[in-house]
This record gives C-alpha cells, sequence and structure tokens, in this order.
C-alpha cells in the first residue's frame, strides 16, 4: 500500500521510505551528507523523547555533539546505553529543501 507522504526538491517520497546511511558517522557528517546529497538543511534531529539537534539550541551545547559519533551523541543525550544488540538506529528529522519550505516526516536509518 503506498502512502505519499511528500516531496522535497524533486523527488517524491511515501511514508514507508527511509533514508539509509551505512556506518556510524559523526553530527556533522550527518549534516553534511544531507546538504551535499539531498540539498536538505537539517533543522531538527531526535532519537525518541531525545532532542539530538536543533537550530535552536545554544551554539556551545552544538559544537560540543559536532564531531562525536551519532550513536555516543544519542547515548548521551537520552543518558541510556544502545543496547548489544541493536544494528541500527532510526532518527527522525526535519528538514528544509532548498527552496526553504519544510519536508514532512522523514526518518533516517543509520546501519552499524
Amino acid at each position: 500500500m503506498l502512502c505519499h507522504g511528500g516531496q522535497y526538491n524533486d523527488t517524491e517520497f511515501s511514508l514507508w521510505d527511509r533514508f539509509e546511511i551505512e556506518g556510524d558517522l559523526t553530527l556533522q557528517q550527518i549534516i553534511d551528507h544531507f546538504q551535499q546529497e539531498h540539498q536538505l538543511e537539517i533543522t531538527m534531529l531526535s532519537s525518541g523523547n531525545s532532542m539530538i539537534y536543533s537550530f535552536f539550541m545554544p551554539k556551545k551545547k552544538l559544537d560540543e555533539r559536532m564531531p562525536y559519533p551519532i550513536s555516543q551523541v544519542v547515548e548521551t543525550v537520552s543518558r541510556k546505553p544502545i543496547p548489544e544488540h541493536v544494528k541500527s538506529l532510526v532518527l527522525e528529522i526535519c528538514v528544509n529543501d532548498k527552496d526553504g519550505e519544510d519536508v514532512p516526516y522523514v526518518l533516517v536509518k543509520f546501519r552499524s
């Protein structure tokens, strides 16, 4: 069953689609990847109830998180270790397309 999720730039996607990224990239690498590969600006990134990144966070806090692998940032912010059996993380992101328009409901799956 195809459920229309939305469109960014010239790409349409369904609610079932996910961005999949291999490896435990740093927060900075994730932000750069979406900007360079998809022309999408990440405005917020969360893991469950934990806000990992947001454009309105204090610069000092963002600068502290940028060089660390996403798994480490998730563990630090959530104050919970990622269980050994977990092979991937699914994070929710809010993004703007190249025209500055919000793109609805985007999920990213990171596989280690």
